[in-house]
């Protein structure tokens, strides 16, 4: 079973801070610490905001479903899923097009 240190005080902790801010550059410390309390006030920031507007929309939410008939044959329904495999095929056909295109673009740009 591992074992935990046991924890640091608030003297010692302070006493390392200052330690640590005695010692090296101080003007890169201190944006560092600027940075470092920057993001971590962004975040925190964000977490808030999203918390009182939340994600979706107010009001009612419309899902889109397809509606079959219960009394369908396997064939009918395996037929349907080839269609609809097609489909999917060609869309990412056409995605994976694009994208060659814009690699090749990129490439005769040199980049």
């Amino acid at each position: 079973m591992a074992v935990l240190p046991r924890p640091a005080s608030p003297r010692a902790f302070l006493a390392d801070l200052r330690a640590f801010a005695r010692t090296g550059d101080r003007r890169q410390k201190l944006v560092a610490g600027v940075v470092a309390v920057g993001m971590t006030s962004l975040i925190v920031t964000a977490f808030i905001v999203e918390s009182w507007y939340g994600v979706l929309p107010e009001g009612e939410q419309i899902s889109y479903v397809a509606d079959y008939r219960n009394d369908r044959t396997d064939a009918e329904i395996i037929a349907q899923q080839k269609i609809d495999q097609k489909k999917a095929d060609a869309l990412k056909a056409e995605k994976r097009r694009a994208f060659q295109r814009a690699d090749k673009a990129l490439t005769d740009l040199g980049l």
